[in-house]
């Protein structure tokens, strides 16, 4: 059977279900497994973001504050937009 064919089947089942508990364990797999936050840095992205580390440590990069980032992606948002 086709993912497709599954994600419609597991739809049409789910639907009829009336157990709260059940349906409630249901989303919590389904949450785990979209939200998987498990991720392994490669070697090169861990070598690199010591050394960005680094240079903050010195003070040789800039930092900004958290509403320095906000609204640097609002802007670049409502650019694309």
């Amino acid at each position: 059977m086709t993912s497709a064919a599954l994600k419609k089947n597991i739809t049409a089942i789910v639907a009829n279900i009336n157990d709260k508990s059940f349906l409630e364990a249901v989303f919590t797999i389904i949450n785990t497994k979209l939200y998987d936050d498990s991720y392994t840095l490669t070697i090169e992205q861990k070598k690199e973001l010591d050394k960005r580390k680094g240079k903050h440590v010195k003070g040789e990069s800039k930092s900004y504050t958290w509403s320095e980032v906000k609204k640097a992606a609002l802007k670049t948002q409502l650019a694309i937009l």
